[in-house]
C-alpha cells in the first residue's frame, strides 16, 4: 500500500467517525463539507487563485480555488464545486480540458477557517441571517447553456452573475447560493460567446419556495 492510499484509507475512517459523512468539525457548532481529497503534484498561483493538479484516490484533476498557501506534496481536501471544460485561463494563457472550481479547500489536518464553512450541501437548511457567507438573492435573468446556469442575480442595487451546474431558475425567483464560492473575472464563455467582467462558480444555487 503507497504512501497516499494509507493516507486515504485512515482519512475515510476519521471521516466514517463524524457525526455525519464527508463532514469536519469547524469552529464552534458549524461544519464544513470537503468530500474531496488528494496529494498535490503541481501549483499555479495567480491574481488571488490557486491552480491544484490534484491526485485522488481514482483519478488526477485540476481544481481551482480562492488563493490558498499551498505545496506540492500536500494532502488537501475540497468541498464539492463546479466543473468547466475547455475552461481558458486569460492569466496562464492556458487551456484545461476539465477544472474544478471549489469554494474551499483545506490542507489534511488544518483548522478550517471562518471563511470557509457552511458548505453549498447546507443550503436547503441554512438562510442568509444565519450564516455571513450564504446570500439571497432575485434572479434577474438565467441563462442554459453546455450543461451550466448562468444566473443573473440582484440584492439591492447590486448585481451579481452566477455560474452553477444546470438549475431550474426563471426571472424573478429568490434564490440562496454560497457566497464565499471562488469568482473569476472577465470570464468568457465559449458555449455563450461573451464575456463576464466578473462571474461566482457555485456548487449549488436554490430556489426559496
Amino acid at each position: 500500500m503507497n504512501r497516499l492510499t494509507l493516507i486515504l484509507a485512515l482519512c475515510a475512517s476519521l471521516i466514517t467517525a463524524t457525526a455525519s459523512a464527508g463532514t469536519v468539525a469547524g469552529h464552534g457548532n458549524s461544519t464544513i463539507d470537503l468530500p474531496n481529497i488528494g496529494k498535490v503534484l503541481e501549483v499555479l498561483n495567480v491574481a488571488g487563485y490557486t491552480y491544484l493538479h490534484l491526485e485522488g484516490k481514482d483519478k488526477k484533476e485540476w481544481v481551482a480555488g480562492k488563493a490558498k498557501e499551498v505545496k506540492e506534496g500536500d494532502v488537501v481536501r475540497y468541498s464539492k464545486g463546479s466543473i468547466m471544460r475547455n475552461f481558458f485561463s486569460k492569466t496562464l494563457n492556458r487551456t484545461f480540458p476539465e477544472i474544478l472550481f471549489t469554494s474551499a479547500i483545506q490542507i489534511e489536518g488544518a483548522h478550517p477557517t471562518p471563511a470557509s464553512t457552511a458548505a453549498t450541501s447546507t443550503l436547503s437548511n441554512t438562510s442568509a441571517g444565519q450564516q455571513d457567507n450564504v446570500t439571497e438573492s432575485t434572479a434577474v435573468s438565467a441563462i442554459d447553456s453546455g450543461g451550466y446556469t448562468y444566473i443573473e442575480a440582484k440584492q439591492g442595487d447590486k448585481t451579481t452573475w452566477l455560474a452553477a451546474p444546470k438549475t431550474a431558475v426563471k426571472a424573478g425567483d429568490a434564490i440562496r447560493y454560497a457566497s464565499d464560492s471562488a469568482v473569476m473575472k472577465n470570464f468568457y464563455s465559449k458555449t455563450l460567446n461573451r464575456e463576464f467582467p466578473e462571474i461566482l462558480f457555485v456548487g449549488e444555487v436554490q430556489v426559496i419556495q
